[in-house]
């Protein structure tokens, strides 16, 4: 975890999408759910992951359903967290893949794609 670039992936984006597929086993990545794992443990390892990291740069892939926006929310806390820490604060790149495997730029911004890839996705609409 001390690469100069981290990428911290939505499991199902790791899964639907080659490009971070292919950094698997080559590059530090770290993958995860906030769905299915607990969200406050997912946290507290993603931020001692970047409170520890020397890493100058997180690249951040999550899914378009909403559930997956989290991941993002995470990272940027436990970077504001480092940065109280007077530590400098790591650049983060935020995209979104969408569930065709497309990987956009992340806005923040739930759009009407991303609810009805949730209703399929959980609510098996």
């Amino acid at each position: 975890m001390q690469d100069k670039k981290l990428t911290i992936s939505a499991d199902c984006a790791l899964v639907v999408n080659k490009e971070i597929s292919e950094k698997f086993g080559k590059e530090a990545l770290i993958i995860g759910c906030p769905m299915l794992e607990d969200p406050r443990r997912m946290f507290e390892k993603i931020r001692l992951i970047v409170d520890e990291s020397s890493a100058e740069e997180i690249e951040i892939f999550s899914m378009e359903v909403p559930c997956c926006q989290a991941i993002h929310m995470m990272v940027e806390k436990a970077n504001e967290e480092r940065k109280e820490k007077g530590k400098s604060e790591i650049k983060v790149t935020r995209k979104i893949v969408r569930v065709n495997g497309e990987t956009e730029e992340y806005t923040g911004e739930v759009d009407e794609s991303m609810l009805q890839a949730e209703i399929k996705a959980h609510r098996g609409g």
